[in-house]
């Protein structure tokens, strides 16, 4: 009984998406470069390999906010994803931002 269970957690542990997210984050960082005040990259991926990614970038902070970080989005695309964590196609498409 116990080897069903232990089956059945291991079923429901997401390894492999780990693994391809931070993949999916160094190639979204190759193409667009880093900004300067990025805060992070967060991939939500969907069914089908399909995906969005934000990039966050913290705001310059005001004179009020010295003590607290604000943060927004700056960028947010949809992916296609392979198996193996290859980005097939963005919309908007990948390129290099302004800074």
């Amino acid at each position: 009984m116990a080897k069903v269970d232990q089956a059945a957690s291991e079923k429901d542990e997401p390894v492999a998406e780990s693994v391809h997210t931070e993949k999916i984050k160094s190639q979204i960082l190759e193409k667009i470069g880093r900004p300067p005040r990025l805060h992070q990259v967060e991939v939500c991926p969907y069914q089908n390999g399909n995906c969005r990614v934000n990039i966050w970038e913290k705001l310059e902070p005001t004179g009020d906010s010295a003590f607290s970080t604000r943060v927004h989005i700056r960028s947010s695309y949809y992916l296609k994803v392979s198996d193996s964590g290859e980005i097939i196609s963005s919309n908007p498409p990948l390129a290099k931002l302004s800074y």
